[in-house]
């Protein structure tokens, strides 16, 4: 399964602070989470409370394509956001025209059209593809978004071309994280989660061996389980397991997973 350094982004976008192993290597053995949900009749984000019908502000919410995103308790406590139509997504083969983007926004910005002058911007090569200038891509396994500019030079950590990517965890997994479900991803862990699996009547735990000594545990709704335990998903295709608590994680091996 994934390395424990993999499961960092994701504890990081919640506020948790890493552990490290008493080895002092990269990888934390654990994290140290703040009480992500005290209070089930509200919503939390970042570590502010939002009663029923309130809104986030604007200018706290780190994720561009959550707009206007409001808090209800019906049903359960969660953000509900105004839908983010794209003009990219409807015609995104326009003809002799590529779309432009900023890191810090959800949709494109503008367009550059005409032969003559899309062939004349720079390009960027990533993963095996190239990129005009403007244009956004996400490096493969690196949990980042990339707009390619004239300056590009293949580094990642250039925060003038590359940034994190916000999964926007809390604002759309709010019950999810609130009922110590687990995130689920694909393949591995370094992207956003695909979605998250709760426990139910087909749970089963597979004990395992704590190889690494860590006395912390996972929790997995009601149940909490050692470093090295497995739990069987509800398709063939899921492994969850804990690994780096206090979250079970799974990894999905591919997006459709057959019966």
């Amino acid at each position: 399964m994934s390395g424990e350094c993999d499961f960092v982004s994701f504890y990081q976008e919640l506020g948790c602070t890493a552990i490290p192993n008493d080895d002092n290597t990269t990888c934390p053995k654990e994290f140290d989470c703040p009480d992500l949900h005290p209070n089930p009749n509200m919503c939390y984000y970042r570590g502010v409370e939002y009663a029923d019908r309130a809104t986030i502000p604007m200018d706290l919410v780190k994720n561009p394509c959550a707009l206007g995103c409001v808090c209800s308790i019906d049903s359960g406590p969660r953000f509900d956001c105004a839908a983010v139509d794209c003009v990219e997504n409807f015609d995104p083969d326009k003809q002799e025209c590529i779309y432009t983007f900023s890191l810090d926004s959800c949709c494109s910005t503008g367009e550059v059209c005409g032969k003559d002058a899309v062939a004349s911007l720079k390009t960027c090569e990533a993963d095996g593809k190239t990129y005009k200038e403007g244009q956004y891509f996400e490096p493969a396994n690196s949990r980042k978004k990339c707009v390619c500019t004239a300056d590009w030079n293949g580094c990642y950590d250039d925060p003038t071309t590359c940034s994190d990517i916000n999964c926007g965890l809390e604002i759309y997994n709010q019950k999810n994280i609130m009922d110590k479900c687990a995130p689920v991803f694909v393949k591995n862990a370094k992207s956003c989660p695909f979605s998250f699996q709760c426990p139910s009547a087909k749970t089963k735990i597979i004990k395992g061996i704590n190889l690494r000594g860590i006395q912390s545990q996972c929790v997995f709704g009601n149940l909490t389980l050692n470093v090295g335990d497995e739990v069987v998903g509800d398709d063939s295709c899921t492994k969850c397991s804990c690994e780096v608590p206090p979250f079970m994680t799974c990894v999905k091996t591919t997006y459709s997973c057959p019966n």
